[in-house]
């Protein structure tokens, strides 16, 4: 009865301990989010690097094949708005591209430690022995 008692305790106190720890799926759901949020940030970085050069481009062209030294006002403004369109693409991808690949490093750092979780001790130094 004694022996039964104790394996009974042991499972109840393996239960409560794994349902205590942190999943794997957490740490892919976790890395699929950033790694998307990687991905929107580099399109937005060179779709707005591509708008801005190009919009700069036809701004300069503008400029310098007008006949009577002023150009059309209607193109001017359409130039213009590229390129500050391609500078808002810009300052909206490099972030996310950034902030996507920073916290991608961090989450597959933090699951390769969990992975070494029970060998480590509590300063971090030597092992830890379980009987």
């Amino acid at each position: 009865m004694k022996n039964l008692i104790l394996v009974l305790l042991l499972t109840i106190f393996t239960f409560s301990v794994k349902a205590q720890s942190k999943s794997s799926l957490i740490f892919e759901d976790a890395l699929g989010k950033d790694k998307k949020m990687e991905r929107i940030g580099t399109a937005l970085t060179v779709i707005g690097g591509v708008t801005f050069f190009v919009g700069n481009l036809l701004y300069w062209k503008v400029y310098n094949d007008s006949a009577n030294g002023e150009p059309s006002g209607d193109k001017v403004n359409t130039y213009r708005g590229v390129m500050i369109g391609g500078l808002g693409l810009l300052a909206v991808g490099i972030p996310l591209w950034a902030i996507g690949k920073s916290k991608e490093r961090h989450i597959k750092i933090e699951a390769e430690l969990f992975k070494f979780k029970g060998l480590a001790s509590v300063n971090g130094v030597g092992l830890k022995i379980r009987f």
